[in-house]
Order: structure tokens, then C-alpha cells, then sequence
């Protein structure tokens, strides 16, 4: 690849924290303007009278874009209230609005054991999340072969997707919403289950793939799905129709190690997936075929693989031996590069006493930046110099960090640890901001919408935090 000049790391940053002081600057002074608006609304509107008009008692100054009710007059137009805009950036650099959170307890669909066991922690860990495309649904997935979905606005628990005739006979392994609402789950047993909008049933559906390790819906358009599995082979199904037709892409030289990461572009659904021995492969989701077997290869298991939001064919793998890698997958990768993993660009952001910190968490911020957890800290990596750090590590934590997600908006990531603790760190200024006592144990899936943080771990529960 060509050579980049190089770039102050911490000119990032800086740009960011501008930006920021500025949307701050002009959400103030919005929120000041339509308390203003709302004031002069509620002023009362008396008869006409020849008496001078009563002084403003809003706290509006004279230079007040907006003109005071007239009593000599006829009494003004309400004015007609405009939807409210989104924020410019992130709505997650103050705390949640509900510090202790909503609370959802997968045993409040079970009367007789909330009766008989009154007690406040399941014995069943969550395995997966997802939320849905209007983002005011959430799915977690559990060991006790049940998936739940609740509320996102105040955790209300909505369905319980098991019963005697419909459900996995194993652990739920992955989750995903479908672009219609309609939900697929897959298990360790090897089953894909297909739930309908708003019911307890489901479409059983088999790739004879072993066990899921991931289900993603590939389209925000159309009810199509991928699965990867224990197998080696990705499974694409087709839910546009009763009868799900499923199209398995295997390797056809060798089988592949177990898929344990998964990541695809939604334009041209060319996919990478890297394994439980580390080996990164390509595919081509559109043509059934598995492009690359091995295009790479980490030194242990793969445990996250992101797709940079700037540019399709560029894709990030992070794994247990504590390198990210780079990969540009429109030129040559593998011992063409000369990288010691075979990634177009490779480094091993945070190093312990103990050597490489497992990476954790892998998120795509934006289009200069990603950020990564490991051990109890979390880094922010320029993709413009070949993932170097910016700046200093991020630190917080008393315990290793098991999740990591990128708020949506930018400028925020939250990290979870295994003692239940949630940190907010700010992109910006490269310092936590705040932190929350979420789960009793390990926090170890975060989802986020526009304005709301979700957090389930291995005590089984939920916590919805709300912020303005």
C-alpha cells in the first residue's frame, strides 16, 4: 500500500473535542430558544385593555428572537411545535436519566417459580442480544434454551420464545431480527429457529452446520439471514417465502475449523470469518462461495470481526492473542503481505506484565478510528497510520472487560466487566466519564439504540438505561 504522511496521533482527537464544544454550544442554545418558544405559549392572554402590556416574566432578554404576546392586540397563533431533531452527536456523554436502570427478570414469566424461589438473580446466564430495526424491542438469548424479548423504553417483558412444542433443546447461542420484526435464533443443538411477528411459535429450520455461532440479518430490506457454525460453512436462508430456502457455502478443498466470528457487507455481501484456531476466510455471499479459505491467520482464536463503516471492503479481526488486524481485502493479504498474520496491516494495542491482553471488544467508531478492550483497558486505534494507538489507554476498570460496544452517534464507548461494572469513556478526551453497577455478575453484552444503553450478563437479567 502506499505510503500516508504521517499525521499528529492526537490531531484525531482534538478535531473531535472541537466538534463536540460545538453541537454542545448549539444544543444549548436550541433548548434555551424553545423554552423561550414554550414560555411565550404559555403566557395568558388577557382582554384588550388601554393599560400598558405587563413586563416579560420568562427570562427572555431583549435580543430574544422571539416576539412577546401582545395584550393591545389580537391574542397570537399558537405556535405549531416541530418535531424534535436529533442531537448532532452523542446523547451518552452525561449519565442515564435512570441511574439503577429498568430491570428485566427472565423468571417474571414464570409465576410458580417467582412464587416458590423469590429470589433476584436467574441461575441461567444470557448468552446473546439483539435489538430490533425500530430499536424498541430487545432479544437476549439464554442458557436455559429460552430467548426473551422485552421492551426497550422501560424493560417490560413482552415474550418468553420456548414452550413444550416450539424452542431449542440446547443453550441459545446467536440471535438476530429479521428487517420484517421477525426473529431468528440459533442454538447449540444445531436448529435455527424462525419466531413469527408478536407470537410463541416458530419455523424450524436445519443447515446441518452443528452448532450456531452467529446468525446476521444481511439486509435492512429483505428477510435474509447468514449463520455461520461449528462446521466451517456459512448458511445463508431466504425467509421471503413459507418455505425458507437455505443455500450452504462450504469450502470445497477442506473443511473449514469452526466459525467464531462473522462480518459482511450489505452492498456487495462479500463476508469474512475467522475461526477457533485463528484462520480469517473470505466469502462471497451473492455467488455461494467461499473466495479465500485462508487469508490469514491469528495465533489463537478469533473473537470479533467488524466491517469498517467508511469503506466495504475493508474488515478488522481481533482475537485471543491480543492482535487487531487490518484487512484490505481489494489487495493481496496472506504471506503476500509480509505481515506476521497476513493482514494488510497488523498490532497488538495493549500489553500486560503477562504479555498481549486478550482482545475483548472490537468496534468501528468511524471513518478515522476503532476502538478495542483488553485486560481492564480500552484503546482507540488510528486506521489512518496502521491501527497505531491514539493517544493513552483508557482505564477504569478493577477487573477484565468482557464487552465493548461504540455508542451510536459517536464520541462515547461503554466497556463491561466481569464484576458487573459499566464504564462510559469518551472518545474525545480519552477519559472515563462515568460508571454504572449493572449485573451481579459478569456484564458480557451491551447493546445500544439513539438513547438507551442495554446490559445482560451471566446473572440472566437486563438493565435499561435511559438518557436525555
Amino acid at each position: 500500500m502506499a505510503s500516508r504522511p504521517r499525521v499528529d496521533p492526537t490531531a484525531y482527537a482534538r478535531e473531535r473535542a472541537a466538534k463536540i464544544a460545538q453541537a454542545k454550544e448549539k444544543r444549548e442554545r436550541l433548548a434555551k430558544e424553545r423554552r423561550d418558544r414554550e414560555g411565550a405559549e404559555a403566557e395568558p392572554r388577557n382582554p384588550p385593555s388601554s393599560d400598558p402590556p405587563p413586563p416579560t416574566h420568562h427570562g427572555a432578554s431583549n435580543s430574544s428572537p422571539y416576539k412577546q404576546p401582545s395584550s393591545s392586540s389580537h391574542p397570537p397563533r399558537r405556535r405549531k411545535q416541530s418535531a424534535p431533531q436529533p442531537s448532532l452527536l452523542s446523547s451518552f456523554f452525561t449519565g442515564p436519566v435512570n441511574p439503577s436502570g429498568f430491570e428485566f427478570d427472565p423468571a417474571s414469566f414464570e409465576k410458580k417459580r417467582q412464587q416458590s424461589q423469590p429470589t433476584s438473580e436467574s441461575d441461567r446466564p444470557s448468552t446473546c442480544i439483539a435489538v430490533n430495526p425500530a430499536q424498541s424491542e430487545c432479544c437476549v438469548g439464554s442458557a436455559d434454551h429460552a430467548s426473551y424479548t422485552f421492551s426497550t423504553r422501560n424493560a417490560s417483558p413482552l415474550r418468553r420464545l420456548y414452550s413444550r412444542t416450539a424452542g431449542h433443546a440446547d443453550w441459545v447461542s446467536a440471535c438476530a431480527y429479521l428487517c420484517d420484526n421477525r426473529i431468528l435464533t440459533g442454538g447449540m443443538d444445531g436448529k435455527i429457529c424462525l419466531w413469527r411477528r408478536g407470537g410463541s411459535d416458530c419455523t424450524d429450520l436445519f443447515g446441518e452446520q452443528g452448532s450456531v455461532s452467529v446468525i446476521r440479518s444481511l439486509s435492512d430490506d429483505s428477510p435474509v439471514a447468514a449463520s455461520a457454525g461449528y462446521d466451517g460453512s456459512v448458511v445463508v436462508w431466504d425467509c421471503k417465502s413459507v418455505s425458507v430456502v437455505p443455500t450452504k457455502i462450504e469450502n470445497r478443498k477442506k473443511q473449514l475449523p469452526p466459525l467464531t466470528a462473522f462480518a459482511h457487507d450489505p452492498a456487495s455481501l462479500a463476508a469474512v470469518t475467522g475461526s477457533n484456531n485463528g484462520l480469517v476466510s473470505l466469502w462471497d455471499l451473492n455467488a455461494g462461495t467461499c473466495t479465500r479459505a485462508a487469508a490469514g491467520k491469528h495465533g489463537s482464536q478469533i473473537q470479533h470481526v467488524v466491517r469498517d463503516c467508511s469503506s466495504p471492503s475493508v474488515f478488522y479481526t481481533a482475537g485471543v492473542d491480543g492482535k487487531v488486524g487490518l484487512w484490505d481485502t481489494r489487495g493481496p493479504l496472506g504471506s503476500s503481505t509480509g505481515n506476521e498474520i497476513g493482514a494488510t496491516s497488523s498490532k497488538t494495542p495493549l500489553v500486560g506484565q503477562n504479555g498481549p491482553a486478550p482482545i475483548s471488544g472490537l468496534c468501528d467508531v468511524d471513518s478515522n478510528a476503532v476502538v478495542v478492550s483488553g485486560g481492564t483497558a480500552v484503546a482507540l486505534l488510528d486506521k489512518r497510520q496502521g491501527l497505531a494507538m491514539i493517544g493513552s489507554p483508557m482505564g477504569g476498570h478493577q477487573r477484565p472487560i468482557a464487552s465493548l460496544i461504540a455508542a451510536k452517534g459517536g464520541g462515547v464507548c461503554f466497556s463491561g466487566a466481569i464484576d458487573g461494572m459499566v464504564i462510559a469513556h469518551s472518545l474525545e478526551t480519552l477519559q472515563p466519564l462515568y460508571g454504572m453497577g449493572a449485573n451481579k455478575k459478569s456484564s458480557a453484552f451491551l447493546e445500544t439504540t439513539d438513547d438507551r444503553l442495554i446490559v445482560t450478563g451471566d446473572d440472566g437479567h437486563a438493565l435499561v438505561y435511559e438518557f436525555a
